[in-house]
């Protein structure tokens, strides 16, 4: 290759001298490539890049961006240049020469002297092109081929580039008439003929576009194709570049010289005959158009119907650009030359690909195929002159061709219904369109037309799931949801939707421009359209699925249209239907239905009050055939099932609402009376449910109206703040009214729902915050009121008031305006807390919320921190009870006057109020025995500690009698007929010691009612629970008779006065009943009896207690050693006396001699003439316990025996000295020195 230095030689010269003068000596190979960039070398000797398609393989559905290369047509600028007439590469082919398929050729002439010749090499380089292409389908190609397949690529379209600037550039024709003209004028005047033949000639050798076998394209377009430039892959773009080239070619001669004569014919490019007699440009644009659908005939031919929204047309991004470049080509052609746009052209052609059999176009489905074309298609216009990509750009529309394809879907001429799956793809296919065009309500039309009739179909696929069914919306609020997102367009959930419902989004985006700008011209011409399909007939023969489609198509056109007209027309449409006769299911539609119309007005901001008197009427009929007595189960759970609809929709609605300020009071209907009433726990919850979220989203919107009101704010959202205000007392009063009786007197129940303490205190906040004007209905309700009620009051179940006041203390605001109105108020929330530990058993954990809130209030304080009570955050609530009584009692006992005993005896009496109604249930069923075990353990812990708040002597009304009376000597104990519960009787024996030891501090020698309570006891339980046995309640060992638990502080080294006497007066009571011989028989058990004392005695642990139990005891023991002879009593007997005389022997400051010796002197006496010797027995044993206190009695001994032998007159009773002779022998020395005078006294008496 020669050198630019070389060119100086070549001036004057019309043609290259360096050419070969024959097109055969023309050597390929001379001059290898040194690059495979396309470059062109300008006057400076830098490289330019050569405009030419850019690659970046097949093109997905998900970008929407042009790559931009400065070298392709489009974003380099070459195709805005070419339309505008410019220079399209300016800054190529500047040089005086220029090289060409490796040969220098002068820039300004080679054109028109070397036409045949430069096409000629262009041929031959194509040849070769293609020669390689079919050699490498057959083998992987390498790096060598690639390189030279780009070169050769690279060579034609430097030839074409020069073409294009030689014409516009250098060309110009001759003026002078031919005759007169010079040769090289004559060469140019013939050039444009001579262009146009071998430009021809290039076409008819490269082949139409589409004749390009599928093996060819796919590997052209393949990642490593594009990657390494293959044979096949310049192959294919070098015959892009010609035809674009050729375009651009006729397009500088049409432009430049419009006048100019061409001949040239490309009619075997066309396949419809009449298109032949256009323009050379048109035919061209056509052809080239005409390939680009047989390109993508063969994707779209491959392909299944789910795969085509996302598989395009376009085999690579280059033919993709040749569409863009189309369509600006025939869209500026047609503003400027009057000639047919791009839609208009790609009208005709499709038209014809619709009309079968006219072309050898070949097609499996040419109404798909023209779907799929033109929703690709139709985004491409979006792309300007420079490729940049305007998303929100209004784009030219092709309503027309649409709407004939939508006849072409729809027709039902040689089927009964459409294939839902193809329908499917088509209707996305429309919607595509939609967003990119503006409304046209024709096309809506057309598909209405076609589902109008077909409302009762289900639209399914055969052979897969049930997709896109309309009923199975489970709320209103999802009906309403899956609506507005269809009318948000949210492309998500397309994929599961049937055809009617794309349908519907189809409508939504027609309808919905409009509608946002205000402007409702478009729903205006159709609505009747609409509203026509639907008569009394139609809305009878509508199925459960044809009545879902007919709501769902008006919850649409109520989001993008006039949501007041729509509501009201399908309500009118509604009405038609004899609800009376309407089965269920279509019942339960219609309901949800409306509820989601409801959603619809919420979210327009419109007032909802014609929708929810009708609504409330239907629910009002509903809940009172709901509340009918003996109704059938079946029919019952479709009525329930319709009341949770109205239920769980309203608050759905109340939810979602902004302002509450949409007439939604009127859905509060009275109905809601009747139904509460007949609901059982689980319906309970979720209306109770439904109501707490009401108070609480009412309460918020009050306050934030009160807050802005005296801010100074008059609207909310444009809506005025007395107009709110107004709407929330109309919900306030929909709810005392309807709600708030049957809350009050549920509440009394034994298990309601616990939801229904948190709708306690949400009217109570609610009386708090919106005060109601006295009514004769509502003016005791204040929130004090409530509080009382809810809070302190005994027939309220205990688990509703203990969570109630968990809600209420907390709140600070509440507590302050609480305090106000109540002064007495912790007084009434302590008499709470511990009715409702006696009332909840078991762990709780609102129950210890409720523990940890109370021992806050300033009343528990004082009193627990006077008495230094700790309380461990461990505790159980019964555990902090007890805590807290023990803490009352001894802080009653530290009280001085009698007037703050009196006051706090009151405050305490309101603390523990009505134990027995709290307990009232657990005794009447005899359980739960673990409430049992607490109401017991907590009122015999109160008798134990606070017995004297409990008792007055002189207040016949005291708490402590009926205490005693119904929880330790029910009427059932007194009956012998009758036997307590064992779990009563259980809870019973584990208590009853606390009951005895709160006696005890009574006046029990003087006070009637204490000394029958004590009498009784011991009648009714002494004998009736052993010494050892076991628990009633827990079935574990148990040796602690109750009686002796009561008197277990007497048992330790530290008892008091108090209990040593009361000790004393419990063994009286016990041997006088079950120890006095009566007419020398033993009383019943007596075994048991003297077992208990002996427990008692072994059980103690200081000898001066027992010591002061002798002189109770000792005359009545001694009976017995006198008088029974049973060996397991008199060894009883035995031990108890060793105890005694033991005792006394170790205090005798305790119980002295003199006390004790009366009790024998006196038992002598008795005993001595009935018995005569055998007296002395037990006085013998005395006598070896305690030998001095029998000696004291030897002169009285002495006298009884002389006063019984006088009595007797018959002398010296030989018997009786002899058993009393057997006493002195153990008395030691007094014994022996009245033995002596005993025997004196006889010998003189002989010898007298």
């Amino acid at each position: 290759m020669g050198s630019y230095e070389d060119s100086y030689e070549l001036e004057g010269s019309m043609t290259p001298p360096l050419s070969p003068c024959e097109p055969m000596m023309i050597d390929s190979d001379r001059h290898p490539p040194a690059s495979t960039d396309f470059t062109q070398e300008g006057d400076s000797g830098c490289s330019l890049q050569l405009t030419c398609f850019k690659c970046h393989g097949e093109v997905t559905t998900e970008g929407t961006a042009l790559h931009s290369y400065r070298n392709t047509y489009i974003c380099s600028g070459v195709l805005h240049r070419l339309l505008e007439g410019e220079d399209i590469s300016p800054q190529l082919f500047r040089g005086r020469l220029s090289e060409l398929f490796g040969y220098r050729f002068i820039t300004e002439s080679a054109g028109v002297e070397s036409t045949q010749k430069l096409f000629y090499m262009a041929r031959q380089q194509l040849s070769q092109l293609e020669h390689l292409t079919e050699e490498g389908s057959s083998w992987v190609t390498g790096g060598s081929v690639n390189t030279e397949a780009l070169h050769l690529r690279q060579q034609v379209t430097d030839f074409l580039q020069y073409i294009k600037v030689f014409l516009h550039r250098y060309y110009d024709p001759p003026s002078l008439p031919e005759s007169h003209s010079h040769p090289y004028c004559h060469q140019l005047s013939q050039f444009p003929q001579a262009l146009l033949q071998e430009l021809q000639g290039l076409l008819f050798h490269m082949g139409q576009l589409g004749g390009i076998h599928e093996s060819t394209v796919s590997s052209a377009v393949s990642r490593q194709a594009v990657k390494s430039s293959t044979p096949a892959h310049s192959f294919f773009h070098v015959v892009l570049d010609i035809y674009w080239s050729a375009v651009e070619i006729l397009y500088i001669l049409q432009t430049k010289w419009p006048d100019l004569p061409v001949h040239m014919d490309l009619s075997s490019f066309l396949p419809s005959e009449d298109i032949g007699d256009r323009d050379l440009l048109t035919q061209l644009l056509t052809a080239l158009l005409w390939d680009l659908l047989s390109l993508a005939a063969k994707t779209f031919n491959k392909v299944t119907l789910q795969e085509c929204p996302r598989v395009s047309p376009f085999p690579c991004t280059c033919v993709r650009e040749v569409w863009i470049m189309l369509i600006h080509m025939l869209d500026h052609r047609s503003q400027h030359m009057q000639s047919d746009s791009f839609w208009c052209t790609l009208y005709n052609i499709l038209c014809l690909v619709l009309q079968e059999n006219t072309t050898d176009f070949s097609c499996k489905d040419p109404v798909g195929f023209c779907w799929w074309l033109l929703s690709h298609v139709a985004p491409l216009y979006q792309y300007d002159q420079y490729g940049q990509f305007a998303d929100q750009q209004q784009v030219k529309s092709n309503w027309l061709l649409v709407q004939d394809l939508i006849k072409k879907t729809l027709d039902t001429k040689d089927q009964t219904r459409v294939d839902e799956s193809r329908l499917r793809c088509q209707l996305k296919l429309c919607l595509s369109l939609s967003h990119l065009w503006e409304p046209n309500t024709q096309a809506v039309v057309l598909v209405w037309e076609y589902y109008s009739k077909r409302l009762n179909d289900l639209f399914q696929v055969p052979g897969l799931t049930l997709q896109g069914l309309a009923s199975v919306s489970k709320t209103a609020l999802s009906w309403y949801e899956k609506c507005k997102e269809r009318c948000n367009d949210h492309t998500q959930s397309r994929d599961q939707e049937n055809s009617f419902q794309l349908f519907l989004r189809l409508l939504a985006v027609q309808l919905r421009h409009p509608a946002a700008s205000g402007e409702l011209q478009g729903w205006k011409q159709i609505k009747g359209r609409f509203y026509s399909k639907f008569h009394q007939k139609r809305m009878q023969e509508l199925t459960a699925i044809g009545l879902s489609n007919f709501i769902t198509l008006f919850l649409t056109l109520a989001l993008v249209a006039d949501v007041s007209d729509v509501a009201g027309k399908m309500q009118d449409l509604l009405d038609l239907l004899n609800h009376g006769l309407m089965d269920y299911q279509r019942r339960t539609i219609i309901w949800k239905g409306v509820f989601a119309l409801m959603q619809v007005h919420e979210h327009r901001q419109v007032d909802m009050g014609h929708l929810a008197d009708r609504m409330a009427k239907s629910f009002n009929r509903t809940c009172s055939e709901f509340s009918q007595k003996g109704l059938d189960p079946s029919l019952r759970h479709q009525l329930w099932a319709l009341l949770s609809i109205y239920v769980e929709s309203t608050q759905d609605l109340c939810e979602n609402s902004k302002l509450l300020h949409l007439s939604q009071a009127k859905l509060l209907a009275p109905g809601f009376s009747q139904l509460l009433p007949v609901c059982r726990e689980n319906e309970l919850r979720t209306v109770f449910n439904f109501i707490q979220t009401l108070l609480a989203k009412h309460r918020s919107l009050y306050k934030r109206a009160l807050r802005q009101q005296e801010e100074g704010v008059q609207q909310i959202q444009s809506t005025n703040i007395a107009v709110l205000q107004q709407q929330y007392r109309d919900i306030a009063d929909a709810l005392w009214t309807h709600i708030f009786p049957y809350v009050r007197k549920h509440s009394t129940t034994l298990t309601p729902p616990p939801t229904l303490a948190d709708v306690a205190a949400g009217f109570t906040f609610l009386a708090l915050d919106l005060p109601s004007p006295p009514d004769f209905i509502r003016q005791q309700q204040t929130f004090s009121n409530i509080f009382q009620y809810f809070g302190p009051e005994d027939s309220v179940c205990a688990s509703i008031s203990c969570r109630y006041l968990c809600h209420l203390i907390p709140n600070q605001s509440f507590m302050d305006q609480l305090s106000a109105e109540c002064p007495a108020y912790q007084s009434g929330i302590v008499h709470a807390w511990f009715r409702c530990v006696m009332q909840t058993y078991g762990h709780n954990d609102q129950m210890q919320e409720l523990t940890r809130l109370v021992l806050r209030l300033p009343e528990m304080e004082i009193i627990l921190h006077s008495q230094h009570v700790m309380i461990d955050p461990s505790d159980t609530p019964e555990t902090v009870a007890v805590k807290f009584i023990k803490a009352i009692g001894r802080h009653f006992n530290s009280l001085q006057s009698l007037q703050e005993k009196t006051e706090f005896r009151d405050q305490v009496l309101v603390y523990f109020g009505n134990v027995l109604r709290y307990m009232g249930p657990y005794l009447k069923n005899s359980g739960p025995a673990e409430a049992l075990r607490v109401g017991y353990h907590m009122v015999g812990c109160m008798v134990k500690h606070c017995t004297k708040i409990l008792y007055v002597q002189s207040n016949p009304r005291s708490l402590l009698p009926s205490l005693m009376d119904r929880l330790v000597l029910p009427r059932a104990v007194f009956n012998p007929e009758k036997t307590l519960h064992p779990a009563v009787m259980g809870v019973i024996r584990d208590h009853l010691h606390l009951f005895v030891q709160g006696l005890s501090k009574l006046s029990y020698k003087r006070d009637p009612f204490v000394q029958k309570a004590l009498r009784d006891i011991l009648q009714q339980f002494f004998h009736r629970f052993s010494v050892k046995s076991g628990s009633f309640t827990a079935g574990q060992p148990q040796a602690n008779h109750p009686l002796l638990l009561a008197l277990s502080e007497t048992m330790s080294n530290s008892s008091s006065t108090e209990a040593s006497l009361f000790r004393v007066h419990l063994l009286e009571g016990i041997r006088d009943l079950y120890m006095t011989l009566r007419s020398g028989s033993l009383p019943n058990r007596v075994a048991e009896t003297f077992s208990f004392i002996l427990e008692l005695f072994r059980r103690t642990q200081t000898a001066g207690q027992i010591a002061r139990n002798t002189p109770v005891l000792l005359a009545t023991v001694l009976e017995y050693q006198l008088l029974c002879d049973m060996p397991a009593i008199k060894k009883q007997v035995s031990e108890m006396l060793q105890f005694m005389m033991e005792s006394c022997q170790q205090c005798p400051d305790v119980t002295p001699r003199n006390v004790l010796l009366p009790i024998l002197r006196d038992f002598l006496a008795r005993n001595l003439r009935l018995h005569q010797s055998r007296t002395f027995r037990p006085f013998e044993t005395l006598a070896l316990l305690y030998k001095d206190l029998i000696a004291d009695l030897i002169p009285v001994f002495t006298n009884a025996v002389l006063e019984v032998e006088k009595k007797r007159g018959v002398g010296a009773d030989t018997q009786l000295r002899q058993a009393y002779t057997s006493l002195l022998n153990q008395l030691g020395q007094k014994g022996q020195e009245q033995l002596d005078v005993l025997n004196t006294e006889q010998h003189d008496q002989i010898m007298g």
